[in-house]
């Protein structure tokens, strides 16, 4: 079996290697850090099995990652690989050629499920009473941002400049303008400022 994981993070993939590798040695991993990384492996070789796709990867936007997908990977089992999101955004996903679902906070005996479930290459959704608890969670900003996403609004916050929050974070300024992109559009502001005020309105709500 043929699975290709498209995650930003090092040790998010070698979690999923690590449970995946405990079911079976029999399987074909191959890595893929970034979306243009991952186009690099599908144009040589698309008969990958399962695709672990998160939404948050840095260089692209979902909608138009899935068409990709499902041009240069048409039958490849896509699983949504992410940190919990809204319903709407799942249901969005999965009508635009998701099959599964596995959050990335699921505990062991829930990914364990879900792995053995996917390498039959059967479809796995979390329960219902979980997707909906995402709901309830809608005023956080935890439920708007990934944890990478959540650490670059709270140095930006405290009024640090890309180039500073870069430094912090080990990463390259042309990625946190990637990320901070993602971020306005999905709190639906339109500059720092806004999102600054966004993001301290929402801490304030969690500690009153």
């Amino acid at each position: 079996m043929k699975i290709l994981i498209i995650d930003s993070q090092f040790f998010v993939r070698a979690g999923l290697i690590q449970v995946l590798t405990s079911f079976s040695d029999e399987l074909a991993i191959y890595e893929a850090p970034s979306f243009d990384i991952a186009q690099e492996y599908l144009r040589h070789q698309s008969d990958y099995n399962l695709i672990f796709l998160d939404m948050d990867i840095p260089d692209a936007e979902i909608r138009p990652t899935l068409q990709t997908l499902k041009k240069m990977a048409p039958s490849s089992h896509i699983v949504l690989f992410s940190w919990p999101r809204p319903l709407s955004e799942v249901r969005q996903a999965l009508s635009n050629g998701v099959r599964s679902y596995l959050p990335k906070d699921a505990s062991a005996e829930e990914a364990k499920q879900a792995i053995r479930i996917l390498l039959q290459n059967d479809r796995y959704l979390p329960e219902e009473s979980r997707l909906n608890d995402t709901i309830n969670r809608q005023g956080s900003a935890e439920h708007f941002l990934s944890p990478r996403q959540l650490e670059i609004m709270q140095l930006l916050a405290q009024g640090l400049s890309n180039k500073e929050i870069a430094t912090i974070l080990g990463i390259t300024e042309g990625t946190i303008r990637v990320h901070l992109s993602a971020i306005f559009k999905a709190i639906k502001v339109s500059n720092r400022t806004e999102a600054t005020l966004w993001y301290l309105l929402r801490q304030k709500r969690l500690v009153s």
